[in-house]
Order: C-alpha cells, then structure tokens, then sequence
C-alpha cells in the first residue's frame, strides 16, 4: 500500500471514528443551518495549497498624535502626490496602494518626515503552513473523565496541563480574550442584526463581546475559513453542556477580531490595527495563531502598545520545523509559543528559537496514542474548511492550537485577580513542568492547574499575613488605653480577624462577572479586577462614611478596612494588577497600590479608635 492510499485510508477511519464518537443527538444537531460532516468531508484532512499574496500597498505608521489633516500638510509639504485613495487603516496608520515603481517613490519621501515612524512594504501574514500527516504506530496514553461533554476523553492536551485542577480555582469569570485571526461567528452583531455566516453549535451565544472584521471593515467578524473558530473554541468552548468537547477558560467571553481573509491571509496594517483595537476596547489577552512574515515596526509597535496598556500577547512561534522564532511571536512584549506532540516531546512542525517563552500541546495527527480512534490533534469544534455551511469536531495540529493553551490558561489567571501580564509570565514560568532545552520549549511545558493554584495560594497568604499585620499594629496602637477584654473589643476583635481573612478570599475567589457591574465599569476600560474604584480606599471611605454612626458596627468597619488594606498590599507586593487609568503597567500601579493600602489602614484606624472610645465609655459605665 502506499502513502497516498494509506493516508486516505487513515482518513476514512479518522471520519467514521468522529462520527461514532458523537451522541444522538449530536448527529443531526445544526445552528443557523450549519450541518455536521465527518473529518473526512470538511476539507480539513487535506492540506491547503494556498500562496501568500503578494503585496501591492504600504503603510505608514504615523505618531499617535498625527491627524488626518497633520498629514495632509506633511504630504503637501514634501511635494507629494497621491495618484491613489489613500485611507487611515483605524489607529494612526495610513493605507497607499499602487504600483511598485510608484510606491517605492511615496516611501522615499514620506521617510524621516516629521511624525512618520516608519513606511513599509503592506506584506501578508497568514495561517502557518499544515503538513500532509499520516498515521504511525500506536502507543500508551492516559484516559481522562469529565466534564460530561461526550468528546472530552478526547482532548488529551488538557489532561496534560491538569485542567481539572485549576478549574476549582478560576473558570475564566469576567476575562475578555481576544482571538486575532480569521474571525469567529458570533450569534448577532453589536447592532442586533444577524451574522454574516452561522455560528457553531458548542460555543456559548452568551460569551461574545463586539469585534471588527479589518478585512471587510465592518463589524461582522464571521469566520469563513475555520482556523479562529477552532482557536477560540480552546480558549472558551462551551463545557459541562453535555455536548462535544470542553474549553479552558470556559466562562471567559471571546473578542472575535477577523485580520486573516478566509484563505487565511492578512496585511500588516490589518493585523497591527486588531492588536491595537484588542487593547483600546477591554481585552486582557490576545491570542494571535498567525504569523510568518519579515520584521515590520510597525506590527513591532502595536505589540507593544498592547503589552503597555497590560495585555498578556500570546503569539504562535510557527510551524516551519526549525530553529526561528517567527513574527509576530519574536517580537518584544509578545509570549512565544512552541508546541508539544502527545507525547510531551517538541513536535516534529514546531519553530523554536531563544525567543520562546513556554511550550504548550499542539497536537500530532499523524498518530492516535491513546488509541481512541481520532488522531491525536488539538479537538474543537469548527466549519468545514473554508465552507461555513457545515461544522464538526476536528483535529487540528500547529502551534496555532498550542498558543490558545496559553491564552486560555492566562485567561484562568487573570480571573483570579492577577491581571499584569508580567506577573501572569512569572506565575506561568514557576509552575511549569520542566525541560532542559530552553530553545525548544522556553521554560517549559505550562501547567493551568498548578499555576491556578499558585496564584491563589500567593494572594490569599500574603494578603492574610498583611491584613493580621495591619490589624495588629492598629491595635497595638491603641492598647495603650487599657482597654479590659470584658469590653465589646473581645468578639468584635475576633471579628477584625476574621473579616480581614475573608476580606481577602472574598477578592480572590469572588466572581467577577457577579462584580463586573454597571456601577464598576461604567467607564470605558473599566473592569472589576482593574477598576481604580475598586483598588483604592474608595470604598472603604464610602462604606466608613454611611455606618459611622452605628458605634457596634465599628469593629467590622475596622476589619473591613484592614481586610482591603491587606488586599491592596497583596497585589502591590506581588505585582498583580494593571489599574485602569495608570499609566504603563508596574511600578506607578504598585505606588498606587501602595498609597490606597496606607488610606485604607488610616480608615481602619478611624474605626478602631472610635471603637476604643466606645469601650472606655462603656467600662465607666460599668465602675459607676
């Protein structure tokens, strides 16, 4: 038999396999006219043979500050003319086509003109390269149970990174992700008008926000090529549904921002204005599974303006099988991404190079280790290639399908109330399963379940240990007016404790979708884990100001407070938070942090010595 049969016939089997893993009713189960097909018949078992564009514009990357009409003047001065429209690409970006000899006229002037940080060649992007897979020997594997989704025992990638464990810390509550790709089909649009194309059926309707399509420009992300429905699916597939398969952060909501045309190319100005449309409207993470072009700066630039405002950049390293890191993944403020096989080893398609960050499953479809049937790819729900009329659960390999892991697993982190992405790296980076080629796998292999807990264990211990350190010191303070414990300081001390503890855990653990409330984000870029509202002594102050009155109510209003200072110095020393509306990210949030646990200490005192004044009342009430 030879390859070609053989890998044919590996199809077949691979098809009938994802058919007979299916429930019922599963089977015949359609969204917005979308009819489940085998691997077989979605196209995706045949590798594309699609060439990148060739580039036929450029861009010119100006200084936030330049406006249109700045640059109307700038062009006019250097005696340039325009032959063609020329259009702002959203951003501070500008958009010329034309012919060669021309474009290459409007680069010369236009460099080294005030306020033009660079001009540049408007090359493709893309989807990473596939590779014609085949089927090889068997081998051992580890089953895995639940949740109850039929298909879940198939996703061996996360019994790898020990999902289930950190799912009893974070479920993803309250995180935006957005995913730069080829779109994915939400269930409506922003104006409540129907999407271009149907979603699939095991994504949540509810776990959307709005997106862009840089392709079309419009508002309609639709995915018609069925990479970025496959990523997002990873990130936040719907779970504990009782249909298909399971995704990491399930309860984060998913930005659709669709850079990638459906045969999966994208300009530099398109994917450079999804990275800065991710960070300008509310996203935490980005994920880009893309990649594969030269240097350019000013996708350089819009990765860094990302991770500037606290976005943690998740980028795919590539696929081409050897020692080089491709852009974007290369760039600095992005978190490169190699790839894994099931067998824990770097897959045989993966790019890897000094600049990766860490290493996630990818997926091997060539082989079936854990002998179920299906080839050991990344499974997710998605459209058949390029044809959104139909969908299934498919297999896919690539870095691409390593990269949401870690998005997804970032996405679990920053629910749990650490939102600056240099501290989510440094918790990713402690908690992973070790590897001694660094070039390989970065620092490792990434575990969600003992990062989760790390995160949890980190917050929730210091952040007691100052809440007790604050609460002493103000009792210390004021003990020098003997104050016997047969006063109402002996359980309402007691009550300082324990409210300073469960201060804490309530921050840490308390969902943040229950939190995300108007009243919090009103503003725009206002979340809860984020909000300056939140993390200040506002609060304190309000709730201090409306219960003063109340004298039995003082303890609690000590605890509260010290219970918020401890929080805040927990973040502080840790270096958790990106606070909206502080510039950059590190140390003018942590000084910020700081200041706000000192205010709300100062407010614990408040209470505590009117507590105290209180209780010496008391005792001369008791002696006459």
């Amino acid at each position: 038999m030879n390859k070609i049969a053989f890998a044919t016939l590996a199809s077949l089997l691979a098809s009938l396999s994802l058919t007979l893993h299916a429930t019922p009713n599963e089977r015949n189960i359609s969204t917005d006219g979308l009819r489940r097909v085998s691997y077989h018949a979605s196209g995706w078992a045949i590798p594309s043979s699609d060439e990148v564009p060739e580039s036929k514009s450029i861009v010119v990357d100006l200084d936030d500050s330049i406006t249109p009409e700045v640059f109307e003047k700038l062009r006019a001065r250097s005696g340039l003319s325009l032959k063609t429209t020329f259009a702002f690409d959203g951003g501070n970006r500008v958009v010329i086509s034309g012919e060669p000899d021309y474009l290459n006229d409007v680069m010369a002037k236009l460099r080294g003109l005030p306020g033009v940080e660079s001009v540049e060649h408007n090359v493709f992007y893309s989807l990473f390269s596939e590779n014609d897979a085949r089927l090889e020997a068997d081998g051992p594997s580890a089953t895995v149970e639940k949740p109850n989704d039929p298909m879940y025992k198939s996703q061996w990638h996360f019994d790898m990174v020990k999902l289930e464990q950190a799912w009893k810390h974070s479920q993803g509550e309250g995180v935006v992700v957005a995913v730069i790709d080829t779109g994915v089909t939400p269930p409506k649009l922003e104006n409540g008008k129907k999407a271009r194309l149907g979603m699939v059926p095991d994504l949540d309707p509810s776990r959307f926000v709005p997106g862009y399509n840089f392709i079309d420009r419009n508002n309609d992300p639709s995915d018609g090529n069925g990479h970025g429905t496959h990523v997002a699916g990873t990130i936040a597939q719907t779970t504990y549904n009782g249909i298909g398969v399971a995704g990491i952060a399930y309860k984060a909501k998913i930005m659709p921002i669709k850079v990638l045309s459906d045969r999966g190319f994208g300009s530099v100005a398109a994917i450079a204005s999804g990275i800065r449309f991710a960070a300008d409207n509310g996203a935490h993470i980005i994920n880009m599974s893309l990649g594969g072009g030269s240097y350019s700066p000013t996708m350089a630039r819009a990765v860094k303006y990302a991770y500037d405002k606290g976005v943690f950049v998740a980028v795919a390293a590539g696929n081409g099988g050897r020692e080089k890191v491709e852009f974007p993944a290369a760039y600095p403020g992005a978190y490169a991404v190699s790839s894994v096989g099931p067998d824990g080893k770097l897959a045989f398609y993966s790019s890897y190079g000094k600049e990766l960050f860490i290493a996630a499953p990818g997926g091997d479809t060539r082989v079936d280790l854990n002998k179920d049937g299906i080839p050991d790819g990344v499974l997710q729900n998605t459209i058949g290639r390029s044809n959104p009329k139909v969908h299934g659960y498919f297999p896919f390999q690539g870095t691409s399908m390593a990269t949401p892991h870690v998005a997804g697993i970032a996405a679990l982190l920053v629910s749990q109330g650490v939102s600056d992405p240099d501290r989510i790296a440094k918790i990713l980076v402690k908690t992973v399963e070790s590897r001694e080629a660094f070039n390989k796998y970065g620092h490792g292999l990434v575990q969600a379940g003992p990062a989760a807990e790390k995160a949890q264990g980190d917050a929730s211990g210091l952040g007691f240990l100052a809440a007790l350190s604050f609460a002493s010191i103000a009792f210390i303070r004021n003990r020098r007016r003997r104050v016997t414990v047969y006063s109402p300081l002996g359980p309402v001390g007691l009550g300082v404790m324990v409210l300073s503890t469960g201060a804490l855990g309530f921050f840490s653990n308390l969902s943040c979708a229950v939190l995300t409330s108007p009243m919090v984000e009103w503003l725009p870029g206002l979340t809860f884990e984020r909000s300056p509202l939140v993390l200040s002594a506002v609060i304190p102050a309000l709730v201090l100001l409306t219960t003063l009155q109340f004298k039995r109510a003082n303890g609690w209003l000590a605890a509260l407070c010290f219970g918020w200072a401890g929080m805040l110095m927990s973040k502080a020393l840790l270096g958790e938070v990106n606070v909206s509306w502080i510039p950059g990210h590190g140390g003018f949030d942590q000084a910020w942090l700081i200041a706000s646990s000192i205010a709300c200490f100062e407010l614990g005192r408040i209470a505590m010595r009117r507590l105290f004044n209180g209780s010496r009342s008391y005792q001369n009430g008791l002696r006459t």
